[in-house]
């Protein structure tokens, strides 16, 4: 079989090898990408809006809400921190885990 490159110049034998088999997982994939898309915005914001004052921070988004996990040496970083979390859409069920220490 012929490669076929793209416009990226990568070559692929078949084009329908990354594809999803059945609709379910297609809507899998989906929500899973929807997911991390959100905890990368979450991240950013809440780096953005803290000037990185949140060690080890990570953001956990499953179909409970999203999670904020890292550390911070104040009561008021942690505030905006959740407060920038709340501020991206989807982020309203939070749950604010960031220890203060």
């Amino acid at each position: 079989m012929e490669d076929l490159t793209t416009e990226a110049g990568v070559a692929m034998r078949n084009p329908r090898a990354g594809l999803p088999d059945t609709l379910e997982e297609a809507r899998r994939r989906a929500a899973m990408i929807e997911r991390e898309q959100l905890a990368a915005s979450i991240e950013r914001a809440v780096q953005r809006e803290t000037a990185y004052g949140v060690r080890d921070l990570s953001v956990a988004v499953d179909r409970n809400g999203v999670q904020l996990n890292g550390h911070c040496s104040t009561y008021y970083c942690k505030q905006l921190a959740q407060h920038a979390a709340m501020g991206v859409p989807g982020g309203d069920r939070l749950t604010n885990a960031i220890e203060v220490c």
